[in-house]
């Protein structure tokens, strides 16, 4: 045996022996455990459960007549366990009034959407997907004394991107194009000392019927760059 490999079975050992000149035993020499964890913890992914997030473009933006607004906006999200289509609502409802301007924007609009994406369910709901929605409005929109009460209903296919920002925060863009139909009345300020608003109807009162004019609409419907946050967990 070589002294090398005396040496290395010695420095195996959990502790050894030194002894002093006089051949007695002097010190002994501990070895220091070493801790290693027994279960590696391996990274997973999130899996979670829904989105919430808001249309930026929304929260700030800028309408003739108005100038720089806010258009309060709400989207939720629903990843199904399995399968790679989700489903959302989106809420907008602006209700500024400008008496003095003759100026109003009231919107109540109600989305119901689909998502199909691309990637495997293992990259969870990101990255391209098209969508379809159908949606239902109401709104009174006033300028200078004129304004539009109506309700309507729509429908829209699109496509988007949504990017995955760390572990839970998500931006997500897409554009829709569609069809809106809607029923509404046109009217204008009074100008007398009530302040009311009256139908823009010049005919014979007994003849007059709410919603007697409609608005067909085909073209962009949806546009957005929302900012959001995944929450909750699926642990299985």
């Amino acid at each position: 045996m070589t002294l090398m490999a005396l040496i290395s079975i010695l420095l195996t050992l959990p502790f050894s022996f030194r002894e002093n000149s006089l051949g007695m035993q002097d010190t002994v020499v501990v070895a220091e455990p070493v801790r290693v964890d027994s279960v590696s913890k391996e990274y997973r992914p999130l899996r979670p459960v829904i989105g919430v997030s808001t249309n930026v473009l929304y929260d700030i933006t800028w309408i003739p007549g108005y100038g720089v607004t806010s258009i309060p906006s709400f989207s939720l999200e629903y990843y199904p366990s399995k399968g790679r289509f989700s489903f959302g609502a989106d809420v907008e409802w602006p209700m500024w009034k400008h008496r003095s301007e003759h100026r109003y924007m009231q919107i109540n609009n109600i989305t119901l959407w689909s998502r199909f994406y691309f990637r495997p369910v293992e990259n969870r709901f990101r990255g391209g997907y098209l969508f379809a929605n159908v949606n239902a409005a109401r709104y009174g929109i006033g300028w200078d004394e004129k304004g539009w009460e109506g309700e309507g209903l729509g429908t829209s296919l699109g496509a988007g991107w949504k990017w995955l920002i760390g572990r839970r925060v998500t931006v997500d863009a897409g554009i829709g194009v569609g069809f809106f139909y809607s029923r509404y009345d046109p009217y204008v300020w009074g100008g007398d000392a009530t302040g009311w608003y009256y139908y823009d109807y010049y005919g014979d009162p007994a003849d007059f019927v709410e919603r007697r004019m409609s608005l067909k609409w085909f073209g962009p419907t949806r546009v957005y760059v929302s900012i959001g946050i995944d929450l909750f967990d699926r642990k299985k």
